[in-house]
């Protein structure tokens, strides 16, 4: 664990000064209290649904797409919309973006891997987390 010295702490080989972190045993720490303090291992980051649904996090998640479908695997309207929401907020056109990805990755997958359409697409989606707009997206493409 890390430790932060609060006041000079003389060692065998010289004094370590106010302010420095050192490495430390939890042993250790607690017979030096009041000349080194505890600093707190940083928490992992963590996300979490609320009872009504809100979407909340900890730290920096790195996918947070991909949490946000692991939390409402069972819930896709929810999940359309937490979805778009961290879209939105990432960059204003971040799904108008995802979604021609969709549609180039879909394609690619039907052409070079044979996949019917309705597969490439589903596989596409899954891939971009997009699987809570399959029906918005079928009937967009229908409509066209």
């Amino acid at each position: 664990m890390k430790g932060l010295v609060i006041e000079p702490l003389p060692t065998t080989k010289g004094i370590i000064p106010t302010g420095q972190i050192i490495e430390i045993s939890p042993a250790l720490l607690e017979k030096l209290k009041g000349k080194v303090e505890a600093i707190p291992s940083p928490q992992a980051p963590e996300a979490w649904l609320t009872e009504a649904g809100e979407l909340r996090t900890r730290g920096v998640i790195d996918d947070l797409a991909a949490v946000i479908v692991g939390l409402t695997a069972d819930n896709l309207p929810l999940q359309r919309e937490l979805l778009a929401r961290h879209c939105e907020a990432y960059d204003r056109h971040h799904i108008e973006n995802l979604w021609e990805l969709w549609e180039e990755r879909a394609a690619i997958m039907g052409h070079d891997g044979g996949l019917s359409r309705h597969d490439a697409e589903y596989q596409a989606a899954e891939r971009l987390h997009l699987l809570a707009f399959l029906d918005i997206h079928a009937d967009a493409r229908s409509r066209n």
